[in-house]
């Protein structure tokens, strides 16, 4: 038996006008982005809008101005802060030597921690003079402990 409605007739339950049958995707599901020709778009059907309300649309994003690699690195920000707060306890460590070396030990070896993972940044050889000079302060601290 065989039945009355052809398969790429408009009236058949598989068939769209707008598009034949071999095109159709099996999953309704799986790209809400974009709903097919034949698809009635319903207020609930929408897509729902990620991000911002005034980026740029996508013809006008090749425009946009292109990031350098390193900025987009998510562990950039990182490795530089290391080096910052590197400098930072250096001042702290320089103040301990006189007045408490005993802490001065700890603070200094705190910024050789710091300079160590700045050395993996694009900082290098900054990073590299900070553990030196940290490298410097613990040892001068440990010999007024003695």
């Amino acid at each position: 038996m065989t039945s009355s409605v052809p398969p790429n007739d408009p009236r058949s339950a598989t068939a769209s006008p707008h598009q034949p049958e071999q095109n159709r995707s099996p999953d309704p599901f799986s790209d809400p982005q974009h709903p097919s020709a034949g698809d009635q778009v319903t207020g609930r059907d929408v897509p729902v809008r990620r991000g911002s309300p005034f980026a740029a649309k996508p013809d006008q994003a090749s425009a946009a101005m292109a990031l350098p690699a390193e900025m987009l690195d998510p562990e950039w920000g990182v490795l530089r802060a290391a080096n910052w707060a590197s400098a930072w306890v250096a001042i702290f460590a320089v103040a301990c030597v006189s007045m408490f070396p005993g802490g001065g030990v700890i603070v200094a070896t705190l910024g050789c921690g710091l300079a160590s993972v700045g050395l993996f940044s694009s900082r290098q050889v900054i990073a590299a003079i900070l553990l030196l000079l940290h490298a410097s302060l613990f040892f001068a601290c440990y010999q007024k402990l003695l």
